[in-house]
């Protein structure tokens, strides 16, 4: 009811039809992005790529004259986010990263009741995720793992959560510090295999 689907662009051609298929829409597929926004001429790009890439699209919606929605994170390290900051700039258009994890019911009702000061002056705040092997395990199955294209899960992950605090407290970081190790996957593991789908432990990971 709010948006027209004008193209879709994916270098996968099967999972764009797909992807048609599952939204109802008859909008073209492209393989190229600048074709695409070009021809179809959007008010605004959403990048649902890899995280590593998102910046560079990020960067061109922005020359091309469109705004921007991207998936978090809206990049992998500080020199992307420069250039996404100073492409906005130049550009004079919009761009929205979409923290969608602050819409769960969860985190909707925790922003509530410190809204209503239920739990009185917030002097500390102490947030910890633990990545389990069930949920955990789907980061490491997939192109999240490696550090190239995802920042490592810091990025990937924690990105919702950094965002959801500070969502949740009305502020903004003054500085960001985070620390991780691998405690279970890769040589840590008590086995490994090539790859999931053809893995003989695959019941036991």
């Amino acid at each position: 009811d709010h948006v027209d689907i004008v193209g879709l662009c994916d270098i996968n051609g099967k999972r764009a039809r797909i992807a048609k298929e599952i939204m109802g829409t008859a909008a073209p597929n492209f393989v190229d992005f600048d074709a695409m926004v070009q021809q179809t001429k959007p008010d605004v790009v959403v990048i649902t790529t890899v995280d590593s890439t998102h910046y560079s699209y990020i960067i061109r919606a922005l020359e091309l004259g469109c705004d921007a929605v991207s998936e978090k994170p809206m990049c992998t390290d500080e020199e992307q986010v420069q250039a996404v900051l100073d492409a906005e700039k130049r550009s004079n258009r919009n761009l929205t990263v979409s923290f969608y994890a602050r819409h769960g019911s969860g985190a909707k009702k925790v922003k509530e009741l410190l809204m209503e000061r239920v739990v009185g002056d917030l002097i500390s705040v102490d947030f910890h995720e633990y990545l389990d092997t069930s949920h955990g395990a789907s980061y490491f199955r997939r192109w999240h793992r490696l550090k190239e294209n995802s920042g490592t899960l810091l990025v990937h992950k924690a990105s919702h959560h950094f965002d959801q605090a500070n969502w949740w407290l009305d502020s903004d970081p003054v500085e960001v510090s985070a620390i991780g190790d691998l405690k279970f996957y890769g040589h840590n593991g008590p086995f490994r295999s090539t790859h999931c789908r053809v893995c003989p432990y695959k019941d036991k990971c």
